[in-house]
């Protein structure tokens, strides 16, 4: 891939990332689903719907948060009654969360309105790209995960060599 392709993905790859992190997207959905949670709590949510039942670290981890932050949503939700903590039995040091049956309705609703959104965005898409957006996104953000972001480049900028 040449340079300007590159920094084609990189500006297009921030964009996304700015508009899943946006509180405007965020509230736009929540306020479609008729719900009222904060941007972190549906994450928090979403993440509870989809893996289960999860130790406040996993939640952490799962969500891309940090501890603190799952901490102060878990006892927002915990207080609207959308999730409720349990010790593990294997682990009574451990608290285990869960959704609610109310948690439950008010991420499936959120859920929804997005499923809906993404439907409308790519109405125009064939279902073969469709398929190939969902195959080369997921392979991406594997294989981006999975390499290790390199050391300092030189002085003046990156240089490719060849090897012989």
């Amino acid at each position: 891939m040449g340079k300007l392709e590159l920094e084609q993905l990189s500006t297009s790859l921030h964009r996304l990332g700015r508009l899943l992190a946006s509180r405007q997207i965020s509230s736009r959905i929540t306020t479609a689903a008729g719900v009222e949670v904060t941007q972190q709590g549906t994450t928090l949510l979403r993440v509870l719907l989809r893996e289960g039942q999860q130790s406040m670290n996993a939640l952490a981890v799962a969500a891309g948060m940090d501890l603190g932050a799952v901490s102060r949503q878990v006892r927002l939700l915990e207080e609207a009654g959308a999730v409720t903590r349990a010790s593990d039995p294997e682990d009574g040091r451990v608290a285990l969360l869960r959704l609610t049956a109310e948690g439950r309705r008010i991420a499936e609703r959120i859920r929804s309105v997005g499923m809906r959104h993404l439907e409308d965005a790519l109405g125009e898409w064939s279902d073969a790209d469709e398929r190939r957006l969902a195959e080369l996104l997921g392979r991406f953000v594997d294989d981006l995960m999975a390499t290790p972001v390199p050391a300092r480049a030189p002085r003046g900028g990156a240089r490719r060599t060849n090897a012989s």
